[in-house]
């Protein structure tokens, strides 16, 4: 059994908490760390990448096959979200934003697990079997929900590219594109 890597970021103006969308990059540490390789970067953070022909050809490199690995990427809008959960929730006070963002995390798990599991069972894993590559962006999703975390490695790169892609406006190949509604993400937390 091959051993699987996940990276998760999120992309946005992440100063404000205004998280856009959340990228997952589940694959082979073989095959994860071959995207690595291709794309021509030891280090891939997009945003310090400021010349636009070395991101597009970082991004043509990205090239997920669902078979040995997979990228999600979520439309999370998660300061929408949170207000209208505070705007319908204003009764109950007791709802601070360490509970508020607790409820959105579970909230977002529950709306991404089939697809997410589905990839892990697929190479005999459930979802305690697996570490978490991620910054600090996304350490208190993965601590709300219990999971293994670490600090930054390939997969996490993989995952950065990808949720700036997609808040650029660009898509590299084979990615699953979920986009969360809030009005649906709001309707489960009544």
């Amino acid at each position: 059994m091959a051993s699987l890597i996940v990276g998760m970021d999120v992309s946005g103006n992440i100063e404000f908490g205004n998280y856009q969308f959340m990228a997952i990059v589940i694959g082979t540490k073989e095959r994860i760390d071959s995207l690595v390789r291709r794309s021509g970067n030891r280090k891939i953070h997009m945003t310090t990448i400021r010349n636009k022909k070395e991101q597009n050809r970082i991004l043509e490199s990205l090239i997920f096959d669902h078979t040995e690995c997979i990228a999600f990427c979520i439309r999370l809008e998660r300061e929408k979200i949170l207000e209208k959960i505070r705007n319908t929730e204003r009764k109950n006070r007791s709802l601070n934003n360490r509970k508020l963002l607790h409820a959105y995390h579970h909230l977002v798990w529950r709306a991404i697990r089939d697809n997410v599991e589905k990839f892990l069972h697929q190479h005999g894993y459930g979802i305690s079997d697996v570490v978490f590559q991620c910054d600090g962006d996304c350490r208190s999703f993965a601590k709300d929900l219990g999971w293994h975390h670490e600090a930054e490695g390939s997969a996490h790169m993989l995952a950065d590219a990808v949720a700036w892609a997609n808040s650029h406006g660009r898509e590299p190949t084979g990615v699953v594109h979920l986009d969360m509604l809030h009005t649906q993400m709001v309707k489960r937390l009544k």
